[in-house]
């Protein structure tokens, strides 16, 4: 456990040394603060069905939502793995006495803490709005909690990209392209007529776990679902950097 430690801070501490996480996180607060105040100016408006939240909106109902998703989990994970190889620190990280689980569980929480370390950041935006008016505080946290849980997936999932390469943009890429493939599952199912295959189709989708939580509906099945697809993806990079033919 203390070497999990060590090396969790060794990963946040990269991160922050960085100036890539300034441009990203410049980025990202800005894009989502001026997405918050978009949103207050629609859902002030009289025409609009007063049964809107700005959780339903905030927080999966715009482009820019997901588009911060598929964007900034394979940055902030390029560097991950594929660093470690192109210098060469790989070999000596693998050989310190850690095993290979404590170096992929670091690597992932990691990134995962900073991913939500800037989402954390946007709570600002719904205090100031507290402000000034009230605010159902569940469908909020439980979309913080669908952003969270979603973010680990694709987390998980940029790990495994860099893992395979030695390439930062490479990974970078094969990670986006990875998790925008994740995303279109759920359109599959418009061209499939058997109902069975529909569910299952629906079930493998990622979009669809998260519409609940942004409801502030709270269910079991889209917690496993993340949880399990997330776990598999770091057993899969955890056997990639085990590999002899990926360690070198």
């Amino acid at each position: 456990m203390g070497n999990l430690l060590v090396l969790t801070a060794r990963e946040w501490k990269a991160f922050w040394y960085s100036p890539v996480a300034y441009v990203v996180g410049g980025c990202f607060l800005i894009m989502h603060g001026w997405v918050f105040w978009l949103l207050m100016a629609v859902l002030n408006d009289p025409r609009v069905d007063p049964s809107w939240r700005m959780s339903q909106f905030f927080f999966g109902g715009t482009l820019f939502y997901w588009l911060s998703m598929l964007v900034m989990a394979p940055v902030l994970t390029m560097r991950t793995f594929s660093e470690e190889k192109r210098t060469g620190t790989m070999e000596l990280l693998l050989s310190a006495p850690v095993t290979d689980v404590q170096v992929v569980l670091a690597k992932f929480l990691g990134a995962w803490l900073c991913y939500s370390a800037l989402w954390a950041s946007t709570i600002l935006y719904f205090a100031l709005l507290r402000r000034y008016t009230p605010l159902d505080w569940g469908p909020i946290l439980t979309g913080y909690l669908g952003t969270f849980l979603l973010g680990a997936v694709l987390i998980a999932i940029g790990c495994l990209a860099s893992s395979l390469t030695r390439n930062q943009v490479i990974a970078a890429v094969v990670g986006f392209v990875a998790m925008l493939l994740l995303f279109s599952v759920g359109f599959l199912a418009v061209f499939v007529t058997d109902p069975e295959t529909v569910k299952l189709v629906k079930y493998l989708a990622l979009l669809e776990h998260f519409q609940d939580f942004s409801k502030g509906i709270l269910d079991t099945r889209p917690l496993v679902f993340y949880v399990s697809l997330g776990a598999l993806a770091l057993f899969l990079t955890v056997r990639t950097i085990s590999h002899p033919r990926w360690r070198a």
